[in-house]
This record gives structure tokens, C-alpha cells and sequence, in this order.
């Protein structure tokens, strides 16, 4: 990954949440986590937020697209 993560105490927990997500959502949970560092938030909690709300979008999408399998 070649984005600079925020400078947080919590880098461990921060670099775990980034590990898990999907590679093509990476660049954008970096982002999501800049903007909770900037605006005092946990930045590893916005990135597990981030990946929450993608996996349920992409269940709603997969749901729309074929419904037998719902």
C-alpha cells in the first residue's frame, strides 16, 4: 500500500483494520481514516465502519442482482 496512514498511537489496531479490507476498498479506507484522525476520532474505527458499510452494500447489491439467492 502506498498511502501514509495518519500518525495515531493506536497504528497496530489501525494497520489490522486496513489488512482486512478488501484491496480495491483500501485507498478509501485510508481516506475514511485522515478524516477521523483530523476530526479527533478513532481512525481504526472509522476504517472498521467503512468496511461494514461496503460489505452490506455489496450484499444489497448481490441481493438485487439475484434474488434466489437471498
Amino acid at each position: 500500500m502506498n498511502a501514509t496512514l495518519p500518525p495515531v498511537c493506536t497504528a497496530d489496531r489501525l494497520s489490522l483494520e486496513l489488512r482486512l479490507m478488501p484491496h480495491a476498498y483500501r485507498e478509501d479506507a485510508v481516506q475514511e481514516a485522515w478524516l477521523a484522525f483530523l476530526s479527533g476520532h478513532d481512525p481504526a474505527r472509522a476504517v472498521n465502519t467503512y468496511a461494514r458499510r461496503e460489505r452490506r452494500l455489496r450484499r444489497r447489491m448481490v441481493g438485487a442482482i439475484r434474488p434466489e439467492l437471498n
